[in-house]
C-alpha cells in the first residue's frame, strides 16, 4: 500500500495520458468518437462531486483529472478534420443509455447510487471506443491509455481504507484504460476499410 499522498501522484500521471492523447489528437494521429469522450468528460465530474459530498479528499481529484482531459479532447477533435471520427447510430442509443444515468443519480439523495449510476453510464459512453479500439486499433493511442492506467493503478495502491467511495471509480479506471491500451497496442497499421469512417 502506497502512502496516500500517492492519489495525487497517480491523478497526475493520469492526466498525462489524457494529456497525451490530447496532442494526439491535435496533430490528427488519434480519431476520438466525440460521444464517448464528451461522456468521458461529464461522468467522472459528477462523480468529483459525489466524493467531495463524503468528504472523500486525494481521491478525488484523480476523478477531477478524468473528467477534465476528456473535455479538451473533445474540442481539440473540431480543429483537425484527421482527427474526426464519424458517429454511428449505435452510439447515440448508447448515449441515450448514459444519460438515463445521469438521471438516475439526479433522482437520489445518496452519493453511493450517484457513483454507481455515473459508473455504468461513463462503461455505456466508452463501449464505441472499446469496439472502435478492437476494429481499428491504429486510430486509438495506446501510449496515452498505458500511461492512464498506470497513473490510476498508482492511485488505487494509495487507498488506505476500501470503501465503495474510495475504491470503485479509481478500479474501474485502471481496468478501462488498461483494456483499451491492450486492444489499442495489437496493430499499429492503419486500415483501408477505415477511410470510410472519417
Amino acid at each position: 500500500m502506497l502512502p496516500e499522498s500517492f492519489a495525487m501522484i497517480g491523478a497526475i500521471v493520469g492526466s498525462l495520458g489524457g494529456l497525451y492523447y490530447l496532442y494526439e489528437t491535435i496533430v490528427g494521429k488519434t480519431q476520438p468518437n466525440r460521444i464517448t469522450w464528451l461522456l468521458w468528460g461529464i461522468f467522472p465530474m459528477i462523480i468529483f462531486v459525489a466524493q467531495r459530498a463524503q468528504d472523500v479528499k486525494g481521491l478525488s481529484w484523480a476523478s477531477f483529472a478524468a473528467g477534465f482531459t476528456p473535455l479538451l479532447i473533445v474540442a481539440a477533435s473540431f480543429f483537425n478534420k484527421k482527427a474526426y471520427w464519424k458517429t454511428e447510430p449505435r452510439d447515440y442509443y448508447l448515449m441515450a443509455a448514459a444519460i438515463i444515468g445521469i438521471v438516475l443519480w439526479a433522482m437520489t439523495d445518496k452519493p453511493n447510487l450517484a457513483i454507481l449510476f455515473s459508473l455504468l453510464a461513463d462503461l455505456l459512453a466508452g463501449i464505441p471506443t472499446l469496439i472502435k479500439s478492437y476494429r481499428h486499433p491504429h486510430s486509438e493511442s495506446w501510449v496515452a491509455y498505458t500511461v492512464s492506467a498506470l497513473g490510476f493503478g498508482i492511485s488505487f495502491l494509495s487507498i488506505q481504507a476500501h470503501t465503495f467511495e474510495n475504491t470503485a471509480f479509481v478500479a474501474y479506471l485502471f481496468i478501462l484504460n488498461g483494456t483499451v491500451a491492450v486492444l489499442a497496442s495489437r496493430s499499429r497499421k492503419p486500415e483501408r476499410a477505415a477511410s470510410s469512417f472519417r
